[in-house]
């Protein structure tokens, strides 16, 4: 009776870039720049409580969530939705929204320094290790998250920690037994010492968005994966193997980048990377806390909500859009318009109470 729709759309960015909607008595309104909606998936109809009842759902991850949603988040709140028909607002249509972090795979590449002067610094590596472990245990909890471990140094290419860390997975006893063999000495020795000369850090940054985009399909559209890289460095690039114009030219906008630096880390092109609030320093005695920051970042910049809606129409198609306006703080976007068929032998009977 309904064709159940997944068409995932990637990168529809819909702030500040002359997409306007109809808000019925008020006109147009563009989003205020501070928010958008990326549809994660379009609208599908979901068999309800009732016989023949339900409704219709599509997913939608945020984008440039405003920092001030950290601790209260208004979009949560489905009394600042208004379901657009057609362009325009019934008061009889119905709107509920949940948020929910495991609609999207999502790849995490650790991209970690292990050059000379954190491999030969054992405190530095004890912290290193278990500060990755918990954000290991921390990450692949919360959602549908696969890591894979890389490192760099004075090598030309990225590589994989291990060959069990060559490929992002959700297992954890294996993600946790790649990062330990940094305790072990003879592994150390045989794979890490003795490449202490230089740090390709710039090369590294190039490689890791080649590799992510290669897990995530950065260039198919017809899929909707997030791909995430942390960078860990305590120093900043000396093997001039990659220029740092090229570097940020390299940079992927299907990605999200966090930095964290320590010790004479080069916080400044850090930055430039991943951008100010995704970059984190600490000092080389408290590493944990840096990676604390950067998985609360990760799950916040990764806000995924479900939005169920039942129009007034009962018949025919309708061009359906969703309008978020947060009044107390001036925030508002929309969703990607959609078209939505209506059976005009059924009637539907709402289940959003």
């Amino acid at each position: 009776m309904f064709k159940t729709a997944l068409l995932f759309l990637l990168l529809l960015t819909i702030t500040g870039c002359g997409r306007t909607a109809a808000t019925g008595d008020s006109g147009d309104t563009r989003s205020s720049g501070d928010l958008s909606f990326t549809t994660v998936q379009k609208s599908r109809f979901v068999s309800g409580d009732y016989s023949l009842g339900g409704h219709w759902q599509m997913v939608v991850q945020t984008r440039n969530k405003p920092e001030i949603y950290a601790e209260k988040d208004a979009l949560e709140n489905p009394a600042y939705y208004t379901l657009l028909e057609n362009g325009v607002h019934k008061e009889e249509s119905r709107v509920s929204v949940e948020k929910s972090n495991n609609e999207v795979d999502s790849k995490v590449m650790l991209l970690l320094d292990l050059s000379g002067s954190i491999i030969d610094n054992s405190s530095t590596r004890d912290q290193l290790i278990s500060s990755a472990n918990a954000f290991i245990s921390n990450v692949i909890q919360e959602g549908r998250y696969d890591i894979a471990i890389y490192y760099f140094n004075a090598k030309k290419e990225i590589l994989p920690l291990s060959s069990q860390s060559e490929f992002p997975t959700a297992n954890v006893t294996i993600l946790k037994n790649v990062i330990e063999k940094l305790r072990d000495e003879s592994f150390v020795e045989r794979y890490l010492k003795g490449y202490d000369f230089s740090t390709n850090l710039y090369g590294a940054v190039e490689q890791a968005g080649d590799k992510i985009c290669s897990w995530i399909g950065c260039e198919n559209k017809s899929r909707f994966e997030m791909g995430s890289v942390f960078i860990f460095t305590d120093g900043r690039d000396t093997a001039g193997l990659v220029s740092k114009q090229d570097m940020l030219k390299s940079l992927k906008p299907d990605i999200q980048y966090y930095t964290i630096g320590i010790g004479d880390a080069d916080n400044r092109t850090l930055a430039e990377i991943s951008g100010k609030s995704r970059h984190f320093e600490a000092s080389a005695e408290d590493i944990q806390s840096a990676f604390t920051q950067a998985y609360k970042n990760l799950l916040y910049n990764s806000s995924f909500y479900k939005i169920n809606y039942c129009p007034s129409t009962r018949e025919g198609t309708i061009r359906i859009k969703l309008f978020f306006n947060d009044p107390e703080n001036k925030i508002r976007a929309y969703t990607e318009e959609e078209k939505i068929q209506i059976d005009a032998q059924t009637d539907i009977r709402c289940d959003i109470y």
